[in-house]
């Protein structure tokens, strides 16, 4: 209990929630990250004040450095690694909290009497800005560096001007970084976006116990060769590989809250070869499990 209390203090992370927590501000620092590909139903920005991220989105790379953002639409699969010590701002919005103040609405089609669903897509990073977006861009990284004096000083009224910040950004981004679409256009309805969801929750279920690729193919009716390809392209990385960092993130967890012994916590967590697993780790998190204990405490 109490090295869990420690962790939790050296992160040193405030949250902030409102509009019945359908905006959320995290303020988080930290020695290191890794969070495996996974989606939410929510809109995320992520803001570096320091360090640096790998992400992984919709199997694709993207870098992430001091002083810039980046936009994850809802339903979007994406991977996030901060090797070293970081600061980061990480805002996350309900969708349909975006969408009804966006003015997104149902619309009759072209005077045919049909009724069609309009929705927004949002996109933002550093890499694949147009000319005329980088202004804006530039616009919203001075906006988040404004947090950051509420966020030391905490001063009279703080909540209410860190969400009239978030506000302002939304509205950069709803202006300048989303797109129009019918609903039966967004990717995260698609059959094979679908299939990825489930799969990453049942990984994410049952991560403790053997699995093989024979079982989880069988297991959602696809054939091994069809599963690895999917699997891949979507991810961005092979099954194996993504079981392992799932299994890995979940024992970096139990490492840094509890006083379990390495061994016990590698049994407990599905992670039976040692070597294998100890090469990613230091892939992941910079150090051996023994030596990151060392320097957290």
């Amino acid at each position: 209990m109490e090295l869990e209390k420690s962790r939790m203090q050296e992160r040193r992370e405030k949250h902030y929630a409102a509009q019945e927590n359908r905006l959320k501000v995290d303020f988080i620092t930290d020695r290191g990250q890794y969070h495996a590909a996974h989606w939410d139903s929510d809109l995320e920005i992520i803001y570096l004040l320091n360090g640096n991220a790998a992400i992984l989105l919709d199997g694709a790379q993207v870098q992430l450095v001091q002083g810039e953002f980046i936009v994850i639409d809802a339903g979007r699969i994406f991977e996030l690694q901060c090797k070293e010590s970081f600061m980061q701002i990480r805002v996350r919005v309900d969708k349909e909290f975006l969408s009804a103040r966006a003015g997104d609405l149902s619309r009759e089609n072209s005077g045919q009497g049909e009724m069609e669903i309009m929705n927004r897509r949002y996109s933002c990073q550093r890499d694949t800005l147009k000319a005329e977006q980088l202004e804006h861009f530039l616009e919203i990284c001075e906006l988040f560096k404004s947090m950051v004096p509420l966020y030391i000083s905490e001063p009279a009224g703080f909540r209410l001007k860190t969400e009239s910040i978030v506000l302002e950004i939304l509205y950069l981004l709803v202006r300048h970084f989303s797109e129009e679409v019918r609903e039966t256009a967004i990717p995260e309805v698609t059959q094979d976006l679908n299939r990825i969801r489930e799969i990453l929750a049942y990984i994410e279920d049952h991560y403790q116990e053997p699995i093989s690729l024979m079982d989880i193919s069988s297991e959602f009716g696809l054939s091994r060769e069809y599963f690895s390809r999917l699997f891949h392209k979507s991810i961005g990385m092979t099954f194996t590989d993504h079981l392992t960092r799932v299994r890995i993130a979940h024992f970096y967890h139990d490492l840094t809250t509890t006083d379990a012994p390495v061994m016990k916590l590698l049994e407990e967590n599905g992670l039976t070869n040692y070597k294998h697993f100890r090469k990613n780790f230091k892939e992941l998190y910079g150090y051996s499990p023994r030596d990151l204990r060392k320097v957290l405490y």
